[in-house]
């Protein structure tokens, strides 16, 4: 860092491995900043679940390079079936029918966590940017630079420094630090406070052998009282299961986090007589897993995403509507936009009024799409793991309206992030929409998102208080 401000490359650290941080590293080799990973764990194939990843999500992966490779070690959806806890069928959506999925062309793709992660390392042309064992401990940050500290003694320095580190971020927490006690000191203000995380539900997190009665490409969403479940068999006929618990009203103890297998056939022991399908119950999942995990459902819409140098990308919002990695991928794409234009500036790459106006137009365009989705999120969990007799009467309108929140939560539109600075892909036998069209409809369906979520939400805090 011997040379002046303005002779050195812009340089961003970024905390964290994750599909969100790799993902970032992938945008940023694109252009002229410099970039330093730094992840706790020791290797980048992290354990975990499946997941589900849209063409929200798939758009930016075929513009970095990656979309055939996820699209070879995944499974393409064939169909969306909603069951109730006694097996009834509520409404089975064949993939073909998602007029989003047509046009696009991008199919709906599942795919375990960890061949996503591999995936986003061995394809990274700057692998040795990548460092491993570096627990971060202390970011510092001054007028021209920000330092972040590791628990081995390392550190390194940067312009940026990106939390992509999960809910229990480092960098979160030391940005709060930072503004705490010396914004909040130097003005005298109290105004600006973290908002905290909830966990009202538990989630469980699995990973089975193949079961016979599951068709490979299915996804099975199940109501029960004060749980839900979704099922996905994806490549190789693994199963990926996800089950929340809503942690009151079920009367059931739980612990907060555990991967002990015993406890969890404590926890999952009400569930296991419980159709996941006509003819397919949560106990043969169950007895076949080789990995899960219990996990808190944390959920919080941060006023901050950045102050100063520290920024944050990520989700905090249940998996219920599958666009966890998918809004990850996209906010490490935004961010880069807005980096990727701050660093091609005219102006000294330390003038920290630039970069807050940078950081701060990022957040206000980035918080429009994604506090839409948070609430839907919020929403979906409490209506479908409901014990309240109240939201239980929305679960079978919600169950057939599933093909329309598919394709909702499944459409580009134009607040869809994309890397603004690399070509977009053409998608062979795509649909064409006229794109007055397409906006039309897009506004449509967006209008009446926040009234089905207000209203949701609006039953729930009624029931809550209990009137």
């Amino acid at each position: 860092m011997s040379k002046t401000d303005s002779q050195r490359q812009f340089h961003v650290v970024i905390v964290g491995a994750s599909i969100a941080g790799l993902t970032l590293a992938h945008c940023l080799s694109s252009t002229s900043i410099e970039f330093t990973v730094l992840e706790a764990r020791s290797d980048p194939f992290s354990d975990g679940a499946g997941l589900a990843i849209l063409p929200n999500g798939a758009r930016i992966l075929d513009q970095l390079g990656l979309y055939q490779d996820v699209l070879d070690q995944g499974e393409c959806m064939v169909s969306h079936s909603t069951w109730l806890e006694d097996g009834r069928l509520l409404r089975r959506v064949d993939a073909r029918q998602i007029r989003s999925l047509r046009r696009t062309n991008y199919p709906l793709i599942i795919i375990s966590r960890r061949a996503l992660l591999g995936i986003l390392y061995t394809r990274l042309q700057r692998r040795s940017c990548v460092s491993f064992d570096k627990r971060v401990c202390r970011i510092v940050s001054s007028a021209g630079e920000v330092t972040v500290y590791s628990a081995d003694g390392s550190s390194v320095s940067g312009d940026l420094v990106v939390g992509a580190d999960g809910v229990y971020s480092t960098v979160r927490a030391q940005m709060w630090h930072h503004i705490n006690n010396v914004y909040n000191a130097s003005t005298g203000s109290h105004r600006l406070s973290e908002v905290p995380l909830t966990d009202s539900f538990a989630g469980v997190f699995g990973t089975s052998q193949s079961i016979p009665g599951l068709e490979r490409g299915s996804i099975h969403r199940t109501y029960g009282h004060g749980w839900s479940t979704i099922i996905m068999k994806g490549e190789d006929s693994k199963v990926f299961w996800f089950i929340a618990i809503a942690r009151a009203g079920t009367g059931q103890s739980m612990p907060h986090r555990s991967s002990d297998r015993a406890c969890l056939a404590r926890v999952v022991e009400p569930l296991l007589e419980k159709h996941v399908t006509c003819n397919v119950k949560f106990g043969e999942i169950f007895h076949r897993t080789e990995s899960c995990i219990l996990v808190p459902l944390e959920e919080s819409f941060q006023t901050r995403w950045s102050w100063g140098r520290f920024v944050g990308i990520g989700d905090a919002m249940t998996p219920n509507l599958a666009e966890g990695a998918n809004c990850a991928i996209e906010s490490a794409a935004s961010l880069a936009n807005y980096l990727a234009a701050f660093a091609r500036g005219p102006t000294s790459l330390s003038a920290q009024e630039r970069l807050d106006l940078t950081l701060k137009t990022w957040e206000d365009s980035r918080k429009r799409r994604m506090k839409s989705l948070f609430i839907v999120s919020q929403c979906a969990v409490r209506i479908e793991a409901t014990t309240s007799w109240v939201l239980r009467r929305l679960q079978t309108f919600l169950g057939l309206l599933h093909v329309t929140g598919i394709g909702l939560l499944t459409d580009i539109t134009s607040r869809t992030a994309r890397v603004d600075y690399l070509p977009l892909p053409r998608r062979r036998d795509a649909e064409r929409v006229p794109r007055n069209k397409e906006e039309s409809g897009w506004n449509i369906q967006l209008a009446t998102l926040p009234l089905t979520a207000t209203v949701a939400l609006m039953f729930y805090v009624l029931h809550a208080v209990g009137m």
